[in-house]
């Protein structure tokens, strides 16, 4: 059944947001009808469970217009008030993040209204927040933009004004506005897959005007503009994936900038960093493994994790499983206590059922892994393969061969099921399930076929799991 607008809004903002609707209504300047605070508190009593089942039109009525006449249209006009008034405490939530913006609006106000020393005073403040901003995006260019020219406005007629030189930071800012947001649009296209290859920036227009431009200016855009900066290095490492400098780069000037970036810009890099090292690995580049995990300590520390409340289960099983690739099994368990509360919610119990499985894994408890596993449900097919893969291993170091190849037959039927939606990765689980079944069928006496078996890991370095199969031939050598 499809959610009601008032539905869809109340159950879209966060607790926080709700209670600060509740003082926002109780303002006379925003709202001066009592029935809208009774239909809000109405709302808040049913809060945990709010749904168009809980709070029908029909209880609207009974609760608020019990003897008044014409009980529908009543309800009807008092849910559009109260979702418009909502829609005002959610644009003035955004305004308020945007502080230059409202600022700007300010000094329009005051310039037309011939406040002069508000104006100017307005006008100092805004120019040190710009100064100072390190996160200099689309919205800052725009809103710098519109402060320079209301600024020139009330300049006018100062003779001493050098009028060239501000009418060429305009210009020049509009140029960064374009850049910036030009970069951030492929990047965006790019993450998302839309469209595919090295060459998806041809399709765009002035996209190699752009990088020729901030190549001969790099220097100046990295110390002066560094989330242009960001945007190209995120551009470069997707079209140019084989020079590992970009990535470098980037990330040098993430390390050194990560308390300077909004969570927005943050995130940005986050993963960009992120899933160029995934990418990496997953051609077989193990080097990759230790910059993952330098990447994920560091945003952790950065306190990344925390503030993000809406952990996806990729991202929060992607750094469980960094982590103890590297080792690092007191880092894994403080961060699985520390954000296992942020996971998603739709996926909060299979998340944390295969994320214990893979700790206990790695405790050699494989009992307890087979356990959890068994708990896990497989909504996305991230969680059948990784659960799968865990499970056979796990099979494996119990001697229980018969479950293993049971595991093995699913697996296979299920990989060719899915083949085009896997892609490269089809390749990757296939040779991991053959090679499960080979070495369950070797012994120690077999070295020839287990020195063949290294030999094809070596030249297979894209196998899953292939760490965990070098440790296997070593102990039975």
């Amino acid at each position: 059944m499809r959610e009601s607008k008032l539905t869809e809004m109340v159950k879209g903002i966060s607790p926080a947001e709700f209670r600060s609707f509740g003082e926002f209504l109780n303002s006379p300047y925003h709202n001066k009808s009592r029935k809208i605070i009774q239909l809000y508190e109405l709302i808040n009593f049913n809060y945990t469970e709010f749904d168009a089942n809980v709070i029908t039109n029909e209880k609207i009525a009974k609760a608020i217009f019990s003897g008044e006449g014409d009980k529908d249209q009543n309800v009807r006009t008092l849910i559009s008030s109260f979702t418009a008034l909502l829609e005002d405490f959610l644009q003035l939530n955004e305004l308020e993040k945007n502080k230059i913006l409202g600022k700007t609006l300010l000094m329009k106000a005051l310039r037309e209204r011939n406040i002069f020393k508000t104006f100017e005073m307005i006008s100092k403040e805004i120019a040190d927040i710009q100064q100072k901003d390190f996160n200099k995006n689309s919205d800052y260019y725009y809103n710098d933009l519109k402060f320079k020219e209301i600024a020139l406005n009330y300049h006018g007629e100062d003779l001493d004004l050098d009028l060239d030189k501000s009418y060429l930071e305009m210009s020049e800012n509009t140029d960064n506005l374009f850049i910036v947001t030009k970069l951030k649009v492929l990047n965006t296209v790019i993450s998302r897959r839309i469209l595919s290859g090295v060459n998806i920036h041809k399709s765009y227009w002035a996209i190699d005007n752009i990088i020729s431009h901030v190549e001969k200016n790099i220097e100046m855009f990295e110390k002066d503009h560094p989330i242009i900066y960001s945007e190209y290095k995120i551009l470069m490492m997707v079209m140019e994936p084989e020079k590992n400098k970009h990535f470098h780069d980037l990330e040098k000037h993430v390390f050194l900038n990560i308390q300077k970036y909004n969570e927005e810009e943050l995130e940005q890099v986050y993963y960009s960093l992120s899933n160029y090292c995934v990418n990496k690995i997953a051609l077989g580049d193990d080097k990759f493994i230790n910059e993952l995990y330098k990447i994920h300590n560091n945003f952790e520390k950065s306190g990344f994790y925390e503030k993000n409340k809406n952990l996806q289960y990729t991202d929060f099983i992607g750094v469980i499983i960094c982590g103890l690739n590297m080792k690092q099994i007191k880092w894994v368990e403080h961060f699985f206590e520390a954000y296992k509360g942020n996971i998603v919610h739709e996926v909060k119990r299979d998340t944390i059922n295969l994320s214990s499985a893979l700790i206990a894994f790695y405790h050699k408890k494989y009992k307890e892994c087979v356990s959890f596993l068994n708990n896990v449900g497989y909504k996305y097919t991230y969680f059948y393969l990784k659960s799968k893969e865990t499970l056979i291993k796990a099979y494996f170091e119990l001697g229980e061969i018969d479950s293993m190849e049971a595991v093995i037959d699913a697996a296979k039927h299920y990989l060719k099921r899915h083949k085009q939606l896997l892609s490269i990765h089809y390749d990757r689980y296939m040779l991991f399930l053959n090679y499960v079944t080979k070495i369950s069928r070797l012994d120690k006496k077999q070295k020839p076929e287990l020195k063949m078996l290294m030999k094809q890991l070596d030249d297979n370095r894209t196998t899953i799991s292939r760490e965990w199969f070098i440790e296997k031939i070593i102990e039975m050598k």
